[in-house]
């Protein structure tokens, strides 16, 4: 039995929840990546998220499942591929913004001090 992809989701907790509603539908979901999500959740969210996967024959009726859960009351507007994807993109760039702000903090320091002793020696 082959599997394939149903989608990706950010979030441990959804991804459990969606994968056990497909198995109350009937279909064979499992959540995979949550060992190594659990110690890199960072690293696993920058890859999409957990992977909801089902047998092959039933992943259209998985995808299928999942956007109509996501159009239910309070969940949202379903998209074509991946319900969750719009969440994951939000956090991956504010990520990036402060990464940016730690990586300037971090190689500006070494400048800094450079030119506080340099003033500090009297301009030269």
């Amino acid at each position: 039995m082959a599997l394939a992809l149903v989608t990706r989701i950010p979030s441990l907790v959804e991804a459990q929840i969606a994968a056990g509603a497909l198995r109350s539908a009937g279909i064979a979901a499992e959540v995979f990546d949550t060992g190594f999500g659990a110690m890199e959740s960072p690293v696993i969210e920058g890859l999409g998220g957990y992977r909801i996967m089902a047998p092959e024959e039933e992943a259209r009726d998985a995808r299928q499942i999942l956007r109509e859960l996501k159009a239910g009351p309070g969940l949202g507007e379903p998209e074509d591929v991946a319900p969750w994807t719009a969440a994951l993109q939000k956090s991956a760039a504010a990520r990036g913004r402060g990464m940016r702000l730690v990586a300037l903090a971090v190689l500006g320091a070494p400048v800094i001090f450079w030119l506080l002793r340099l003033l500090a020696r009297g301009g030269g």
